[in-house]
C-alpha cells in the first residue's frame, strides 16, 4: 500500500508516486508484494497512474481510513505500507522475502530512510521510518492510527536494507 497523503506546504508531485510505486516492481515479480494499492486524498489526480499501474486507488481525506479500507482489500496476512516519496533500495525484494521465510512472521518491520545527515550515519535508528511491513490484524488493531503512530505502536524491527527520497 502506497500512502500519498502530503501537506500543503510540501505537496506530492503524480511523478514522485509514480516514482515509489514503480520502486515495488521487483517485489511484485518475485510475489513479496501482492496488492497494490494507492492512498490519497481526493482530487489528487492520481487515478490515470493507478489506472495505468493496475492497482486500486483508495481516495479519503484522512490516510488512517484509506489503510483501514485498505486491509479489508489485501489478500494476505502481511501489508507493506510504504510513504509516497520513498523509493525502496536494491535487496529489499531478497530481504522481505527471507524475512516471510525464516524470520519471525508475528513482529513488524521497519524500512527506514538511508541515512542523510552525520546523526543518522552514527545513530541510524534515528532515521525516519517510511516503510512498514506488519501484520494485518496488529495494523487494524491500531485502527485510526497515523503511519507515526503504527511504527510506534508495533515496536518494529528495523530492516537492513534502507528507502531514499525521491525528488
Amino acid at each position: 500500500m502506497l500512502i500519498a497523503s502530503d501537506s500543503p506546504e510540501a505537496p506530492l508531485r503524480r511523478e514522485t508516486v509514480a516514482r515509489s510505486l514503480g520502486s515495488l516492481v521487483e517485489s511484485c515479480v518475485q510475489g513479496v508484494v501482492a496488492d497494490a494499492l494507492i492512498i490519497s486524498a481526493p482530487g489528487r489526480g492520481l487515478d490515470g497512474i493507478a489506472d495505468e499501474a493496475g492497482c486500486a486507488l483508495i481516495e479519503t481525506p484522512h490516510a488512517a481510513d484509506g489503510v483501514a479500507q485498505a486491509l479489508k482489500m489485501a489478500r494476505r496476512d502481511h501489508a507493506f505500507l510504504l510513504l509516497a516519496g520513498f523509493v525502496v533500495e536494491r535487496g529489499f525484494a531478497e530481504e522481505t522475502h527471507d524475512f516471510f521465510a525464516y524470520g519471525d512472521r508475528s513482529r513488524a518491520r521497519t524500512l527506514r530512510l538511508a541515512p542523510e545527515s552525520l546523526v543518522t550515519r552514527i545513530a541510524p535508528r534515528l532515521a525516519q521510518p517510511v516503510g512498514l511491513i506488519a501484520p494485518k490484524s496488529a495494523l487494524a488493531a491500531a485502527e485510526g492510527a497515523d503511519f507515526a503512530r503504527f511504527v510506534r505502536k508495533l515496536r518494529a524491527r528495523d530492516l537492513t536494507t534502507r528507502a531514499r527520497r525521491v525528488f
